[in-house]
């Protein structure tokens, strides 16, 4: 059974289960967007194993026990993107991502630039054409206001041979996407006993993947901190250090943690950061930009191990995805391409052209005749 809360908990998978926090008395969610109320209608309507993006069933395991997960995030591509549709080096990609026959497809957050207008085009162009169920993990420009996000619960079970409903089936694997938006970037209760729930149900040797757009992980630890900058930080600080990394800490004892954030800033020098932060805890990110270092991760699951793999979306020559660790990044700290001279009257173009820019002017304008009036006084 799933219940559904004005601040979401929705179960995907061979069995679905949630905890209801909110104390209001109706199992209805306050939806304040379009895109936010198809989100929870979709769940409701074809129930909680399907995609609210595509309607998708999640799959069990093959008979050998073999789980792939696509991984990635920023789809909406660089951040000049106002077409409506996702980064172009993603749609190219479509029939390949298909190929390559995975289970799932977790997105990192930042699926949209504008979650209302865009929701069309990308069910167009992106959802209908997937062949694998699609979740997001809420980004800052997937929320119309503060608040409406999605807190995402999901198991996936090896239960190929067995019966659905046996209890004597194998946890393979447990995931847990979370809306770092709703709190600017701090966890209350209620996401905290979501990460209790999930490892206390992780069997030893299982693997748990903890999706969020913010790498609050990052935030305050300067070892990562200074590798991705200008990305979506909190303003206050987060509890992470004081009341997260000690639930993980004890999931870590008899299960793998691997954390998969989606927010790494605009001069970024790879789409992926791969660290293992401390024994059985592993902390990433994955995000394109429409670069050409545009890749997805390729997580292949197994009863006793991960294997990681990436996909480049343009052809580039990869790395194993290990190798990006926090020493790689930082001997690239502050290598940024050269600026591309003939892209100035474009860019001039659209700064010109937008609202905010002539926002600015006038408020600027303003406070010159103000400071100029009482100078006369």
């Amino acid at each position: 059974m799933t219940w559904i809360h004005r601040r979401c908990s929705v179960g995907f998978g061979l069995r679905a289960s949630g905890l209801g926090r909110d104390r209001d008395s109706s199992p209805w969610p306050e939806a304040r967007s379009p895109w936010l109320l198809l989100a929870f209608i979709f769940p409701i309507i074809l129930s909680a194993q399907r995609s609210p993006y595509n309607g998708l069933e999640v799959l069990p395991a093959d008979s050998n026990g073999h789980y792939r997960i696509l991984i990635g995030g920023h789809f909406h591509g660089e951040s000049t993107n106002r077409s409506g549709y996702p980064a172009a080096t993603l749609l190219a990609n479509i029939d390949t991502i298909n190929s390559l026959g995975a289970n799932l497809f977790l997105s990192t957050g930042d699926l949209f630039m504008d979650p209302v207008n865009d929701l069309p085009r990308y069910q167009k162009a992106f959802f209908s054409k997937l062949k694998m169920p699609f979740f997001n993990a809420p980004g800052n420009h997937d929320v119309t206001r503060r608040g409406d996000g999605v807190v995402v619960e999901f198991d996936l079970y090896q239960s190929f041979q067995l019966d659905p409903f046996m209890a004597a089936r194998k946890d393979l694997v447990h995931g847990l996407l979370l809306d770092t938006e709703h709190e600017g970037g701090r966890f209350g209760e209620h996401e905290l006993e979501r990460i209790r729930v999930v490892g206390a149900s992780a069997q030893p040797g299982s693997t748990v993947f903890i999706i969020s757009h913010r790498p609050i992980w990052a935030e305050e630890d300067p070892q990562y901190s200074p590798l991705f900058q200008g990305n979506t930080r909190s303003v206050l600080g987060t509890n992470f250090g004081k009341d997260v990394y000690p639930l993980l800490e004890q999931i870590a004892k008899h299960a793998h943690v691997y954390w998969i954030s989606g927010s790494m800033g605009g001069t970024a020098q790879s789409s992926i950061f791969f660290q293992q932060h401390a024994p059985n805890i592993t902390f990433i990110q994955s995000a394109i930009r429409n670069e050409p270092r545009d890749a997805l991760l390729i997580a292949d699951v197994y009863p006793d191990t991960v294997k990681w793999s990436a996909l480049s979306l343009t052809g580039q020559k990869l790395l194993a995805p290990e190798a990006y660790d926090a020493a790689w990044w930082k001997a690239r700290l502050g290598h940024t391409e050269g600026f591309n001279w003939k892209l100035l009257p474009y860019l001039v173009k659209t700064t010109v052209l937008h609202r905010a820019f002539w926002w600015g002017a006038g408020l600027m304008l303003l406070l010159v005749l103000l400071v100029r009036r009482i100078l006369r006084r």
